[in-house]
């Protein structure tokens, strides 16, 4: 996030989207970036495509879920119509800063920052299991549970 703040301070910007990379055949599943001159740690972001289908994606720089955001986004999200689902979606309120102007950009996660997925089930538990194993509280005690159910006890 400090990253993010700082480019967000430096370059005076109405967004800041912390981005990592996906397999292209899981972009639908994110918004993703169109950068706009190349994509290095830092990027000025052309426009986002939200669930794009592989044809449709710019770039495989998907949104992992840390922003920096103007004041500015409110008015934009107030003016948005709903979009895939019938919701109003963050992505397109962006855009529309974007278009009217404001400057957006990217950052790319760095090493030992990762972005945990839990927009179903299965990404869910993953992302639990994850965190519970490291509790300092609980972690050891879930472990030899785990261990017994899947020696079949």
């Amino acid at each position: 996030m400090r990253r993010m703040t700082r480019c967000f301070e430096e370059r005076q910007a109405a967004a800041v989207i912390a981005f990592e990379e996906v397999p292209v055949a899981d972009v639908r599943h994110y918004g993703i970036a169109a950068p706009k001159n190349g994509a290095g740690d830092v990027f000025e972001i052309d426009d986002l495509v939200e669930k794009p289908s592989q044809a449709e994606a710019p770039s495989n720089l998907a949104i992992a879920a840390r922003y920096v955001l103007s004041p500015a986004i409110f008015p934009a999200l107030s003016e948005t119509q709903p979009g895939k689902g019938g919701e109003i979606q963050l992505t397109d309120g962006i855009r529309a800063l974007i278009r009217k102007g404001g400057r957006a950009y990217g950052v790319r996660l760095g090493e030992g920052e990762r972005r945990y997925d839990i927009g179903n089930f299965e990404t869910y538990f993953r992302a639990f299991v994850e965190f519970a194993l490291a509790d300092p509280r609980f972690g050891q005690t879930l472990r030899h549970h785990l261990e017994h159910v899947l020696r079949g006890r």
